[in-house]
This record gives structure tokens, C-alpha cells and sequence, in this order.
């Protein structure tokens, strides 16, 4: 039987989690490196667009989104030590997610395909990582069809 757990979130209220959605960074997120478990907030399983809350600060919550949904050639490339971080063999094997910066006028939204999040999710740790290949901080989530392909 799985355990639940009431969070108090700000921007979401209390919700009920289960222990086996905890995600646990290996290091924590840059800027944030005291804070390492999480869970991820969506309303349907299929949605491209989530939330990170901290389980550790009620007020820390990142927008994540699928970065296969803006950018559908998308193909992280890792260090071998981040790999070994959250025991896996090959890069496939890994969940990715982008933090968003959602502005004022949607346009304007940003995505930083350059250090993803990558889960594992066979054993739900997590590290934001900085990927070999050349992918920019902030990529407009609005793009135009030509861009989707880079």
C-alpha cells in the first residue's frame, strides 16, 4: 500500500502525493541546491506542460515542459558522471524535462534546452544537467515550424 503524503503548496494549495512520485535530485537544481525532492504536478498524464514543487520550500515550484513537444529532433547528449549520477548505461533510458519561463505575453516564453532535467524512471532520481551538444538557454516556445526542426 502506498503512503500519501499532504503537501502545502502556495500556488497550489494542499495536495495529497504518494511517496513512490517523490523525485530525488543527486545534486539539487542550479541555484537551488539545497532542495532536492520533488514532485511533479500535471493534470493528465499525456499534458506537455507540469510543474515542479519542492517538497522541501511550499513556495518553490518550476514550469517544466515536454521538450520534445517544441523541439521534436531534441537529443541530449550527457557526461559519462551524470550517466554513473542516476545509474543508467545510455542517455535513452533517461525522462528529460526543460524549465520554462513563462512571460507576460506568451511570445515572449523561453525554454533552456541547453541543461534539462534528466529522470530516471525506474528509480526516480533526477539531476539537471548540462548537455555536450550545442543547444541554447532560451528557445522560444512559440516557434515557427522551420525552427522546430534546427
Amino acid at each position: 500500500m502506498c503512503k500519501e503524503i499532504i503537501l502545502k503548496t502556495k500556488d497550489f494549495g494542499e495536495i495529497a502525493i504518494k511517496e513512490e512520485d517523490i523525485i530525488h535530485f543527486t545534486c539539487g537544481l542550479y541555484g537551488f541546491e539545497n532542495y532536492k525532492r520533488y514532485v511533479i504536478l500535471k493534470d493528465e498524464p499525456e499534458d506537455t506542460v507540469m510543474f515542479l514543487q519542492s517538497l522541501d520550500n511550499s513556495d518553490l515550484s518550476f514550469v517544466l515542459v515536454d521538450p520534445y513537444a517544441i523541439f521534436n529532433t531534441y537529443n541530449p547528449i550527457l557526461l559519462e558522471e551524470d550517466l554513473l549520477d542516476l545509474d543508467v548505461h545510455e542517455e535513452t533510458e533517461l525522462k528529460y524535462l526543460v524549465i520554462a519561463i513563462i512571460a507576460e505575453n506568451i511570445k515572449d516564453s523561453v525554454v533552456n534546452l541547453k541543461s534539462p532535467i534528466a529522470i530516471n524512471p525506474k528509480n526516480r532520481k533526477a539531476k539537471q544537467v548540462i548537455l555536450q551538444n550545442s543547444y541554447p538557454l532560451r528557445y522560444g516556445i512559440i516557434a515557427t515550424e522551420e525552427g522546430k526542426e534546427c
